[in-house]
């Protein structure tokens, strides 16, 4: 398998199908048409049904197949089939990344309800790698042509629970993710911006505890460890100060705040990287498109953009070694 995996000395990217009720394998095959010469050579992981239904042609690119499904998924909805196809493909990509034989992941979207069906045992992937690989890794939100990046102190969760959810050591490793990819791509000493929860980053204490309580002492055990992070500032200040430069990247502390000023400003050239594994695995930023697949043909842009992302990574860090990417050591 390694040889028939290997044909050049380009990195080898695995792509998922996510589910296949939704865009992912159309928008995957879509990003591999692109005029522009590919920068890596492309695998495609999953039932070789799903790559067909959406226009692959047996012989250009390989497929591996992650087993067979009783019959296909119809278009359009959440599934059991569904769930297990796309959680089966995403299982053997991450299998094939640990034995070396591809350098980094794609993953098409999934639909976290479809997992949930399939009785799969985990919410999204970075719950699934966190468990299998036993690592923090950290999930960073970008858009690297227009040089934004943050990531999010806490996951999806409920607004309300967010506060509760927010401790000294969550925010300061968040700190630390985002520090460490910003070195990756070349930005030899980040300079982080931390938003605050509450308005105007609290008002001194009089809009909210947590700054104080959480948000300063995590910051200042960040700069301690040679992180370049600000105390809490407004969101609205800080999304502005990033979009000017003076800022290389953002410690948001909760889904909307990092996304809200992500679209904003980029719209669909947005892509997920998840740090701290022993290989990059990127995604595009959209989801399954469940109401316009098999309708419409989607937007590759964003998986193209996902693609060239792990490949400059692998560029950055070297093929996958069984620890995790890093940035080199600084003089």
């Amino acid at each position: 398998m390694s040889a028939a995996l290997r044909p050049s000395n380009k990195p080898i990217l695995a792509f998922t199908c996510g589910d296949p009720a939704g865009i992912g394998a159309q928008a995957v095959l879509g990003a591999l048409r692109g005029k522009r010469p590919l920068l890596f050579s492309p695998v495609l992981v999953g039932e070789p049904w799903i790559w067909r239904r959406a226009g692959w042609c047996p012989g250009r690119i390989p497929c591996v197949s992650s087993g067979p499904v009783a019959k296909p998924v119809p278009y359009g909805k959440a599934s059991r089939a569904g769930g297990r196809c796309s959680f089966e493909s995403f299982r053997l990509a991450v299998k094939l990344a640990g034995e070396g034989l591809v350098d980094a992941l794609v993953t098409a979207p999934i639909s976290k309800k479809s997992w949930e069906m399939a009785g799969v045992g985990f919410t999204d992937h970075t719950e699934f790698l966190r468990s299998e690989l036993g690592l923090r890794a950290q999930m960073v939100l970008a858009s690297p042509p227009n040089r934004l990046w943050c990531v999010t102190a806490t996951r999806h969760i409920p607004l309300a629970r967010v506060p509760g959810s927010l401790d000294v050591e969550t925010v300061r490793a968040a700190a630390e993710g985002l520090h460490m990819a910003l070195r990756i791509i070349g930005i030899p000493r980040p300079r982080l911006g931390l938003c605050g929860l509450n308005p105007h980053a609290g008002e001194d204490g009089l809009l909210g505890p947590e700054e104080r309580r959480v948000l300063i002492p995590a910051a200042r055990r960040a700069r301690r460890e040679g992180i370049g992070l600000t105390d809490p500032i407004p969101a609205d200040t800080a999304w502005r100060w990033h979009r000017q430069g003076r800022l290389d990247g953002l410690i948001c502390l909760y889904h909307d705040q990092a996304l809200i000023g992500l679209k904003a400003s980029a719209g669909l050239e947005i892509v997920n990287w998840t740090v701290g594994l022993p290989f990059p695995r990127v995604s595009p930023g959209h989801g399954t498109g469940f109401d316009i697949a098999g309708k419409k043909r989607p937007d590759s842009a964003p998986t193209r953009l996902a693609a060239e992302l792990a490949a400059s990574i692998i560029s950055a860090c070297g093929r996958a070694s069984g620890r995790a990417c890093r940035p080199p050591a600084t003089s």
